[in-house]
């Protein structure tokens, strides 16, 4: 067997459509789930943090306990877009461990050609080297072939392939892309040497390419949502009495709600079909001066109306907030209706009862009579059934609402013993001594986690905020600012005040700050047409905020946020001059 070359690649990327199908992902995503309640307790341990920290679920605050299919869905989706390599490390170890056997007959093979079974580095999140593709299929054929158990899945074989030698095969050649440019990129790439000094930076030039995406991504995003913002208040200026007469109701609609729903896209496309339909329709809206005239503006006027209804229903149905599985808004009394269809049914036997007291021998009467005592008597009975539920169900409620209430108090003391223990980590990583009797810091908002940084970490990190920050950002993990101002304070810090080779500081923050990423430098034309956002002072001195790091891509200022700063070689210092949400660029 030759050797194969060594070269890290991400966990995340055995997933990827070229090496695992997305339907033995989701059988391997099902597998982990299903083995999840017997791992081992650092494995279970370490996939539910993995789950809590990386996956999001609407209606859940903790995804690991939302339903299977919902959540293996969601699992693979975060893991393939976000390409979250602690999750998918999870994913894989829980899978390992599950497939006892197999991972016995893979690692007699590897041991039989002399190879270790080493596995991937977990806590970094890598494969430590790679397979030629070919190389990885034929070996994997030759232990499914081999295994006396002839019920041995291929796919199976081939990832516990990866998951016991530590590598990943390599990708197949490029596929034709649709924009010349980047083509023309790929072709020039590919006739490259691969003895070229080029392929010693591929890494950060891939890195700089996916960064710069995200970048372009993100500013098309938010040119899109402020364009959903502009059409929705020009349509309800525009066209106020076209909606009042078709009593289309549309002052909720928000560019907010689209961002929250991620349906950006979708929601740009609907309120540009409801302009042109109502710009359309307005003309016709009126009736014809004629009668010939009307009978042909008649169609087309129900054609548009009801093309207006489904534009304005689509859309309500489109941000519609998913409903949680626990409904504390239980009504006491779930019986109210069939009371009162008891009650109406009551009253009409006695309506009929008088209002035939003229005519007892009336055989329509009495056969009605009859048949309304039937219902009387059949609503009593099952009256009488929603009694006893509604009791069952009351009981339940109350035992549901202690057992919430028990869950509340467990995941605050959890969070604060979080805190208090990130705090004591990263104090000891600045060279502080941890007061014996300290108490947990609470960390409420970003202004918490800026003011807490100030004072961990004097003489290492400065703040000076310029005017365009803000601290009152609605970010709703603050702990997670706390945890990336005291990366700057340590890390960071120590790489600045010993340089030697250039660090990857993109990678260093995602492995200390899941979710987080660096970025060293802004274009001159941006910080020249926006200085005030790109700049600081302190003590007299102008620092410019070329690098920052941040969270988050989206317009919501909930789920973003961004970091800049500066390093004074002079004080050894980290000089922090901007918190806020994005800084202002000229697509924005």
């Amino acid at each position: 067997m030759t050797n194969s070359t060594r070269h890290e690649r991400p966990v995340s990327t055995v997933f990827s459509p070229e090496i695992m199908s997305p339907e033995h992902a989701l059988s391997v995503i099902d597998s982990a789930l299903d083995h999840r309640a017997n791992a081992s307790n650092s494995i279970r341990s370490r996939f539910n943090s993995a789950i809590m920290a990386s996956v999001n679920i609407p209606g859940f605050r903790d995804a690991s306990i939302a339903p299977r299919q919902q959540l293996r869905d969601r699992i693979l989706a975060t893991i393939l877009v976000e390409e979250v390599d602690k999750l998918a490390g999870a994913v894989l170890q829980c899978w390992t461990e599950a497939n006892d056997p197999l991972r016995n007959v893979v690692a007699d093979r590897l041991r039989s050609r002399d190879m270790k079974v080493e596995g991937p580095d977990w806590q970094r999140g890598i494969f430590n080297s790679v397979w030629a593709r070919h190389e990885w299929t034929a070996e994997a054929e030759v232990i499914a072939n081999g295994a006396s158990d002839d019920q041995l899945d291929a796919d199976d074989v081939s990832l516990m392939l990866c998951c016991l030698s530590g590598r990943v095969p390599t990708l197949e050649a490029t596929v034709e892309m649709e924009s010349p440019t980047f083509q023309k990129w790929l072709d020039e790439l590919s006739e490259l040497p691969p003895e070229a000094p080029e392929w010693d930076h591929v890494d950060d030039f891939a890195s700089s390419v996916k960064g710069l995406a995200l970048e372009k991504i993100t500013e098309r995003v938010t040119v899109q949502v402020e364009a959903v913002a502009d059409f929705i208040s020009e349509i309800r200026g525009e066209f106020k009495d076209d909606l009042l007469y078709l009593e289309l109701d549309i002052s909720s609609w928000s560019a907010e709600d689209v961002v929250r729903a991620n349906l950006v896209d979708a929601a740009l496309e609907q309120v540009t079909e409801l302009k042109s339909a109502l710009s359309e329709y307005r003309p016709i809206r009126p009736q014809a001066p004629s009668r010939s005239e009307e009978s042909l503006r008649a169609p087309e006027r129900v054609k548009f109306e009801k093309v207006l209804l489904d534009i304005v229903g689509a859309w309500d149905e489109m941000m519609k907030v998913p409903e949680t599985p626990v409904d504390d808004t239980l009504s006491d009394d779930p019986l109210e209706e069939a009371h009162g269809n008891i009650d109406e049914a009551t009253a009409e036997v006695d309506s009929t009862e008088t209002s035939s007291g003229s005519d007892h021998d009336s055989d329509s009467t009495g056969a009605d009579l009859g048949l309304l005592r039937q219902d009387i008597e059949t609503l009593s009975s099952e009256n009488e059934r929603l009694e006893r539920d509604g009791l069952n169900l009351r009981e339940d409620k109350s035992k549901l609402g202690q057992r919430i209430s028990r869950i509340r108090d467990e995941l605050s003391k959890s969070r604060e013993m979080q805190e208090y223990w990130r705090r004591a980590y990263v104090s000891e990583s600045a060279g502080q001594a941890r007061p014996e009797e300290e108490q947990p810091a609470q960390i409420a908002n970003v202004n918490d986690a800026i003011e807490l940084a100030r004072t961990s970490f004097p003489g290492r990190l400065c703040i000076a905020l310029n005017s365009k920050s803000n601290g009152n950002t609605p970010f709703q993990r603050p702990d997670e600012v706390f945890d990336a101002l005291g990366w700057l304070a340590t890390e960071y810090h120590r790489r600045r005040s010993n340089p030697g080779a250039a660090p990857n500081f993109d990678k260093l923050i995602k492995e200390s700050c899941p979710g987080w990423s660096y970025k060293s430098k802004q274009t001159d034309v941006t910080k020249e047409q926006f200085t005030e956002w790109y700049t600081t002072t302190l003590d007299g001195k102008s620092y410019e905020l070329d690098a920052h790091i941040g969270k988050g891509t989206s317009f919501d200022p909930q789920q973003t946020i961004r970091i800049a700063f500066d390093w004074d070689d002079e004080l050894k210092q980290v000089i922090v001059g901007y918190v806020g949400r994005h800084q202002r660029s000229r697509r924005s």
